[in-house]
């Protein structure tokens, strides 16, 4: 018995008895190579339009004022749009919430929402309207902050304030001719010709929208390519409104009531707001590559008409900076004659 004792402690045991292999070294390498493989592809990443772009996103903020941004939407801007639907009128306004994606139903709810009574108003109060205005300088000026952030441009004052005022009215022109688009040549022309025409007003929309924030400190053309990203990014917003947001206010609605399609039209804002900072950037992002490009081959032209000054190799130049070189220089122009 104790013979069969001793060769059972010193024989292999049981499996479950085993040490298990040491696995932290394992682990260890694998993090370490994944760690690598990581940092290579953002250093590859850092240099490309992408990358710059999404440095710039995070150094705003992007997701926290997109989340301010809907907060003050929801409090100070639909107010405005308030104030707009009773002036353009219950047909026009549904009208225009329809063009910004909702379907029939969602944009019904929406209506009805910031509806006191089943109908439309009819009229507003003065301090309604104060409030209103309030609320829309507010939404204006926190984008006008952001502009003047990615464009690196600063506005301040009543000039700031005047372009402000410009803007909120360009809002009116823009979600009446919203609207006159929906009601008037989606019936005729169908969703595509309306789509189309949606997303040419949204690209003017946003470039004028850019170049009047910042106050006309930017040219119209280094402006446009944030004005189409800024279209395009809407127009991805009202693609997911049109295919989630609406159906999901729907049934939000009918289950937990206003509470329900609220939370769900925050969700819509906060995309807005990212789509509003994405647009911008890319366009500043772009521009200033372009900047800097111009500026390398005006650095570079001017360093081959030094150097051929100097009478380094350089390639071939026009006469007429040849001629200004050697006048430059001072060496004096000889001329043979035949004997």
């Amino acid at each position: 018995m104790t013979m069969q004792a001793d060769d059972s402690s010193d024989g292999s045991g049981p499996a479950s008895s085993r040490p298990g292999p040491d696995r932290g070294p394992r682990l260890a390498g694998v993090w370490r190579t994944v760690n690598a493989a990581l940092r290579a592809g953002r250093n590859r990443l850092e240099p490309t339009v992408a990358g710059r772009v999404w440095t710039q996103l995070c150094e705003l903020g992007f997701m926290n004022s997109s989340l301010q941004f809907a907060a003050l939407f929801t409090l100070g801007f639909i107010p405005f749009l308030i104030v707009l639907s009773v002036a353009i009128g219950a047909g026009l306004s549904h009208a225009m919430i329809m063009g910004s994606g909702f379907n029939a139903r969602a944009s019904h709810d929406v209506t009805m929402l910031f509806s006191h009574s089943r109908t439309a108003p009819a009229s507003l109060s003065v301090p309604a309207v104060l409030l209103a205005i309030l609320g829309g300088s507010a939404t204006s000026h926190q984008i006008q902050a952001w502009y003047g952030k990615i464009f690196r441009t600063q506005i301040h004052g009543r000039k700031a304030m005047a372009h402000r005022a410009e803007w909120l009215a360009g809002v009116f022109g823009f979600v009446t001719l919203q609207a006159v688009v929906v009601g008037r040549i989606q019936p005729m022309g169908g969703h595509v010709a309306a789509a189309g025409a949606q997303f040419l007003l949204s690209v003017a929309f946003w470039w004028w929208s850019l170049h009047c924030l910042l106050a006309r400190q930017i040219p119209w053309r280094r402006l446009f390519i944030a004005g189409v990203a800024t279209a395009v990014c809407c127009t991805g917003l009202g693609v997911y409104i049109a295919c989630l947001a609406s159906s999901s206010l729907v049934s939000n609605e009918a289950s937990y009531g206003p509470f329900g399609a609220v939370m769900t039209l925050v969700t819509a804002e906060i995309g807005l707001g990212v789509a509003l900072h994405l647009g911008a950037v890319i366009g500043a992002t772009i521009g200033r590559g372009k900047d800097q490009a111009t500026a390398v081959r005006a650095d570079t032209g001017r360093q081959v008409a030094k150097d051929g000054c100097h009478g380094t190799a350089v390639p071939p130049v026009s006469h007429t900076v040849a001629a200004n070189c050697q006048a430059s220089a001072g060496r004096p122009r000889t001329t043979s004659y035949a004997p």
